[in-house]
């Protein structure tokens, strides 16, 4: 069970033209990745529980047939809040035993089997993924013992006050007794249901809540942190590959052209002569960076235009997103289809709603 319910209000203007589960992460779909996850380890029927704005993502994926998966959709007509949505969609689909249940907007390789065999081993009731951040204020966060059963659920914290860096990191393990312990009159129906009611209740009545530690974790939810995922996958991705530059394929890259550091390069994608990107850095798609541009830690989305001599440096350029000859940009956001004029000089940090026009 999939939640992706969620409006994706943090990485606006990108998700004003795309639902944040399509964003692209290395040129693929956030969600792919979890679905591919979830079928690495065995899953074979996953179920959206989502809003009515999912239909793009529904006309993506489809069935899930071409990852090898049944996927289906549990829309709502109203928010239900995580612990409500759950129960509806696992009783529309007839689910029984234990039931995975995630984030759709986190990019993890998590180990769901190394997950469930710790589950059953600890005779849990709950299970929770975990990751270690720095800022464990803005998270629900977990004390927990030296077998990782946890010992307390705290929803976001006043700073200072957390009782550790482990958060809930998006993917939970239910037992059926979870689901019964949702109410089915309105007082489920709320925002963090879950994470204020449910899961403190569940510890506080002497059930075993077991902890998991994941390796790669990111909240893709910010601007920042959508970079930081890049990153942090391209890292992964050229390690395992042992190349600096990956996904040349059927893409023109002049002769001269510099390429520094960790790179992406898309399908159809073109760059000129005289052209530096520098990374980490990802090249969308058919996007094309013209003669003596320079694109260093940034990420462009499929179709974008980088003209010659143009500057784009720590941004994101959306579908279709032009920058003019000689323009420059520093920590920029243009969401898909935005115009910059040549020559033009964007205030740093900039954002840009889909198709905004920059004379």
């Amino acid at each position: 069970m999939i939640l992706a319910g969620g409006a994706g209000t943090r990485l606006r203007p990108l998700t004003y033209a795309r639902r944040k589960e399509l964003v692209p992460i290395l040129n693929r779909p956030l969600l792919e990745y979890r679905l591919r996850n979830l079928r690495e380890h065995g899953v074979t029927r996953v179920v959206l529980a989502c809003s009515q704005g999912m239909r793009e993502v529904e006309q993506h994926f489809g069935d899930g047939a071409d990852l090898g998966i049944r996927l289906s959709y549990s829309y709502e007509e109203r928010p239900l809040g995580s612990g409500r949505a759950v129960k509806e969609a696992a009783r529309a689909a007839g689910a029984a035993g234990t039931l995975v249940v995630c984030n759709g907007d986190i990019l993890t390789n998590l180990d769901l089997t190394g997950m469930l065999a710790r589950h059953r081993a600890s005779g849990a009731t709950l299970s929770i993924s975990l990751a270690p951040v720095d800022d464990p204020w803005h998270y629900g966060v977990v004390e927990v013992d030296g077998g990782l059963r946890i010992r307390s659920f705290v929803e976001k914290p006043p700073r200072g006050e957390e009782p550790s860096n482990l958060i809930n990191a998006g993917t939970w393990l239910f037992e059926p007794e979870v689901l019964t312990r949702v109410p089915d009159d309105e007082s489920a129906v709320r925002d963090g249901f879950s994470e204020r009611v449910l899961f403190p209740g569940i510890i506080a009545a002497g059930l075993r809540v077991q902890g998991f530690i994941e390796d790669l974790w990111v909240d893709v939810g910010s601007p920042e942190r959508y970079l930081r995922a890049n990153r942090l996958l391209l890292e992964r991705v050229a390690g395992e590959l042992g190349e600096d530059v990956i996904g040349l394929e059927g893409s023109d890259v002049a002769d001269d052209a510099q390429l520094s550091g960790l790179v992406c390069i898309g399908a159809g994608a073109t760059v000129g002569a005289g052209a530096c990107i520098a990374g980490p850095a990802v090249i969308g798609p058919e996007a094309t960076v013209g003669a003596g541009a320079v694109v260093e830690a940034s990420v462009l989305w499929e179709r974008a235009r980088v003209g010659a001599g143009a500057r784009v440096s720590g941004s994101i350029l959306g579908a279709a997103v032009t920058v003019g000859d000689g323009a420059f940009e520093r920590d920029a956001v243009l969401a898909d289809g935005a115009q910059v004029a040549p020559g033009h000089r964007l205030d740093e940090g900039a954002r840009l709603v889909p198709g905004a026009v920059v004379e």
